[in-house]
């Protein structure tokens, strides 16, 4: 959490590896991707979902969710639209429409279910409820809550009451530097608060980056 220019989203391309970190590190588990590609943190079980969703608005909605399965087999691939149809049915009549086309909360989701359907160690969501309706929002958090405890989520959210009630831990940026860290059911929505308006750097910060 954090507002505009706290250096949310740049933290997220440091994570993917799109941003050359200028210190520190970054691990997965025991696992130092900080001098790796992309490619290869992906290959580590590091997803990304970055803001706005980067779906192929010229491919269809089934192309974009297989896209990376180039040398799948049929039955795989099957699989893997039937998993993103079970987190959500509208995608079953949409397959071939393409997806410049779907709403901006179907694209989120398709985006989102891209991820979610491949078995990943830890996925960084960045902006996902950025523009959407409520109706909208509900759905993609009652997903990823499904989620909770079968992968590490990094969500990068603006909405703070949905992310302090879906996370098990809360970190708040500030300037580029950690405000606040600390589990979530220790910090109250009015700390949170005052930590976006303050910017008051606490204890923990290398836990909260590493």
């Amino acid at each position: 959490l954090g507002p505009n220019g706290a250096g949310k989203s740049t933290l997220a391309s440091v994570i993917a590896g799109a941003v050359r970190a200028g210190s520190g590190s970054v691990k997965l588990g025991d696992t130092d991707l900080t001098p790796l590609s992309r490619s290869s943190r992906a290959r580590h079980g590091l997803a990304i979902v970055p803001e706005g969703g980067a779906l192929f608005p010229g491919l269809t909605v089934a192309e974009n969710l297989i896209v990376g399965e180039r040398h799948a087999s049929r039955r795989q691939r099957k699989e893997t639209l039937d998993r993103a149809a079970s987190l959500f049915p509208f995608m079953a009549k949409r397959w071939n429409e393409r997806a410049g086309m779907l709403s901006g909360g179907e694209q989120q989701m398709v985006s989102l279910s891209r991820v979610l359907v491949r078995p990943s160690s830890a996925v960084v969501i960045d902006e996902l409820s950025h523009g959407l309706a409520p109706a909208i929002l509900d759905q993609l958090f009652s997903v990823l809550a499904g989620f909770r405890g079968e992968m590490t989520l990094v969500l990068i959210e603006q909405y703070v009451k949905r992310a302090h009630e879906l996370a098990d831990d809360v970190v708040v940026l500030s300037y580029g530097e950690v405000a606040l860290h600390r589990p979530s059911a220790e910090v109250r929505l009015a700390e949170i608060e005052a930590a976006y308006e303050l910017g008051v750097t606490e204890v923990d910060v290398g836990g909260a980056l590493s």
